[in-house]
This record gives structure tokens, C-alpha cells and sequence, in this order.
């Protein structure tokens, strides 16, 4: 009996271990290529808003949430998770961003039938108020700029079985800076697979894959006087045009398992490879504790694998470090639910993710998510 059981399970494995070996090859395959993202390339890239995270959870767990994040949260970090709705999730968040810069963040999703989930975002970063000064004016022209960046989101998601969910997101880019305008489109596109096996969840995501951008507007236009014909001739109006920028695409391959399930409490464990285009690649991790699904602590760690280049030879070396440019490598957080009647539930969740200058104020993030 207990043999027949035993080849029962190896059979009922095979599958698992096959997609797990496939994708550990996968795993390999992308680290390989790395200098996608060497030093050369950092700093080549635009629309960094679309970078910027959104969703306390994700937030406190370093990024490390695509293989098992479910409901409104997950239009950023995996669009795949959003099919987990069963009936609508409204997401609001706050946050304090560093050098006193503010982002808000609503979205709202719901199911649709048979057709799947749809959700709409909004994204919106604030630099505050800019005062011009100029060599005549070094305490101020009496103008003030203020920059916007903005991200409008749709998403699409479904489950296809039981254990597969698929999903998408269509992102319009706008910045507008004094009178000058750059746009674009952004896709993300994000698998997710679940096993029968101590919660075991496998996610992939590519995220900010889009058209290249470029400024233009009234900035870009300069009166010239021709020195070739009559200096009383109105002067002549010259375009000028900006150099296009890409979008700051990466790549990540993520996992989660139950490290203690009961009747009360659980504790996940997870990990992420995110493969960067402009910048080094990191690894991720991150565990929760959650409590009858009340109460939730977590914490998170991460590194980047930073690129010297030769100044003789102009090679490339890299070097895992903690944290990256701006964040320091851990971050932590909790979460609260209550439930409103039988089938509705609101939360709260809250991220803290230190930055690494002195000169800046850590990031604290603050999320209210309800469930109807």
C-alpha cells in the first residue's frame, strides 16, 4: 500500500519537477547575459516613474512578490495575480517618496464574467514646486515650475486552470515639464503557476517593454535672426527636437512557498531574480507571517550586482552589493484586515524602506484596500 502510494506521488510530481527544471534553466540562461544591464547603461533611461513601486505589501517584501501576489496590488507587480478577484478591489496608497517628492496611486478592479478581471490605475508623482532662479535672478525670477509625471494603467487578466493565471497591462506615459510634453506606451505582460505542494508558486513578469520617447513643446522652439537677410525682417523660428529615450524594462523570475501553515498562522518564504536593461541585476527575498489572515509582519532583503568597467582595458567586472543606488538593501512592514459584513473586507498596509544617502528621509508608504 505504501509503495503504490509513494509511485502515485512521483507521477503526480513529474509535471512539477519538470516546469521547475525548465525554468531553473531559464533562471540560468538570463543571468548569463547580465551586461544587458552594465554600468554603461544606467542612467540612459527615462520614465523612471514607472519603476517607482506601488503597494505597501510588495513594497515591505523587497519586490519579491511576483510569483504570489493576488488582487488590486498586483497591476504592478504582476498583472497575472489580479485574476485571484472574485469581485471588485479598489487600492489606495500614499507615499513619501525621497527629496520630499510625493506619489499617489488609486486603482480599482473587478471581474467580468467569464471574460476575466479588468482594472484601471492612476499613478501620479509630485516634485513639488520648483522656484527658477537665473545668474540675474539667483533668489528667484517670482516663477515657479511645477513638473508632473503620470501613469495611466488598464489591465486584463484570467484564469486559464486551476493552477495557471495570465495577465497584462497597458501603461500611458506622460511627463510634462514647464511647457514641454513626452508620452509613450508601456506593456507588462505576467505569468503565474501554482502547485499542490506546500503553497509552492512559481511567477514571471516583464514589465516597462515600449516605445521610445522623446520631449518636444514650445522649449524647444528659439527666435533667430537670419545674419543673411535684412536685419529689420521679423526673426525666424527654429524647431529643435530631443534625443528619444527608452523605457526602463526588466525581467523577473519569482518563487514562494509555505514554510509553516495552521489552523491560526503562516509563513512564506520568497525569492526573486530581476534582470535589469540599465542597471545591475538583483536578488530578492523576503518572508510574512500572517495571523487567522488579521494581522501581517514582513520583512525583506535585497542586492545588486554592481558593474566596474576598466578604464584600460574597458571590461566589465561585477560585485554583489546591499541595496542599490538609492535604497538600502532591507525594508520592512505589516498589514491589518477587518471584515465589513460577509463578503466585503477592508485593510491597511504599511512599507518603511530606508534610502541610502543621509541627505534624503527614508520612504514610508501607506495602502488602504478594500474588498467587495
Amino acid at each position: 500500500m505504501r509503495k503504490g502510494r509513494s509511485l502515485q506521488m512521483v507521477v503526480k510530481m513529474a509535471p512539477f519537477v519538470l516546469r521547475a527544471l525548465v525554468l531553473s534553466a531559464l533562471l540560468g540562461l538570463l543571468a548569463g547575459p547580465a551586461q544587458a544591464g552594465s554600468e554603461g547603461r544606467k542612467g540612459t533611461a527615462g520614465a523612471m516613474e514607472l519603476r517607482i513601486p506601488v503597494g505597501a505589501r510588495g513594497e515591505a517584501l523587497g519586490g519579491a512578490v511576483a510569483s504570489d501576489v493576488t488582487g488590486i496590488e498586483s497591476m504592478f507587480w504582476n498583472p497575472a495575480g489580479l485574476a485571484s478577484i472574485s469581485g471588485t478591489e479598489v487600492l489606495l496608497s500614499h507615499q513619501n517618496y525621497f527629496a520630499d517628492m510625493k506619489l499617489n496611486y488609486a486603482g480599482v478592479a473587478a471581474k467580468v464574467g467569464g471574460f476575466g478581471v479588468l482594472g484601471v490605475s492612476a499613478k501620479v508623482l509630485s516634485v513639488g514646486d520648483i522656484f527658477v532662479t537665473t545668474e540675474a535672478a539667483p533668489d528667484g525670477t517670482g516663477e515657479i515650475l511645477t513638473p508632473t509625471f503620470a501613469v495611466m494603467g488598464v489591465t486584463w487578466a484570467r484564469q486559464f486552470t486551476d493552477r495557471v493565471n495570465f495577465g497584462a497591462t497597458a501603461n500611458y506615459v506622460t511627463e510634462n515639464i514647464v511647457d514641454n510634453t513626452a508620452s509613450g506606451l508601456a506593456v507588462d505582460f505576467g505569468v503565474q503557476y501554482m502547485t499542490d505542494w506546500r503553497g509552492f508558486r512559481i511567477g514571471m513578469v516583464m514589465k516597462n517593454y515600449g516605445s521610445a520617447m522623446n520631449f518636444s513643446g514650445p522649449g524647444f522652439e528659439l527666435s533667430v535672426q537670419d545674419p543673411f537677410q535684412d536685419p529689420n525682417a521679423s526673426p525666424r523660428k527654429v524647431n529643435y527636437s530631443s534625443t528619444n529615450f527608452e523605457m526602463p524594462s526588466y525581467f523577473t523570475l519569482a518563487s514562494s512557498y509555505n514554510v509553516m501553515q495552521n489552523a491560526q498562522s503562516k509563513l512564506v518564504a520568497l525569492g526573486s531574480f530581476q534582470n535589469n536593461n540599465f542597471s545591475g541585476d538583483n536578488l530578492r527575498g523576503g518572508l510574512e507571517w500572517t495571523y487567522r489572515d488579521i494581522v501581517a509582519l514582513r520583512g525583506s532583503y535585497f542586492g545588486t550586482f554592481n558593474g566596474t568597467i576598466d578604464a584600460a582595458t574597458g571590461d566589465e567586472s561585477f560585485k554583489f552589493g546591499s541595496g542599490d543606488d538609492l535604497y538600502k538593501g532591507w525594508s520592512l512592514g505589516a498589514g491589518f484586515n477587518a471584515r465589513l459584513g460577509d463578503t466585503s473586507k477592508a485593510g491597511v498596509d504599511f512599507a518603511w524602506r530606508p534610502v541610502q544617502s543621509g541627505t534624503f528621509d527614508d520612504i514610508y508608504e501607506v495602502g488602504v484596500h478594500l474588498k467587495f
